[in-house]
């Protein structure tokens, strides 16, 4: 169970780390943009999809930590 809280701390803070380094201020990343290059359309889809895998590990990182401190309340 330490294992995996301390997997789980560790997702919470990678996310918030890419979250706060890279987007923070600064917002969601603009896409649908017309380019002129097509790897800029890569590069937009990469930053997207980066944007939204540092919340959604933070969220589900602290959605199963949850989970499990309700389980082991209920245990008591």
């Amino acid at each position: 169970m330490t294992q995996l809280i301390l997997i789980l701390l560790a997702m919470i803070v990678i996310g918030a780390a890419t979250y706060i380094t890279k987007y923070k201020g600064k917002g969601m990343p603009k896409v649908g943009i017309k380019r002129d290059n097509n790897s800029e359309y890569f590069k937009d889809y990469l930053n997207l999809k980066l944007y939204w895998t540092s919340l959604g590990s933070i969220f589900m990182g602290i959605l199963l930590l949850l989970v499990i401190l309700v389980l082991e309340l209920a245990n008591i």
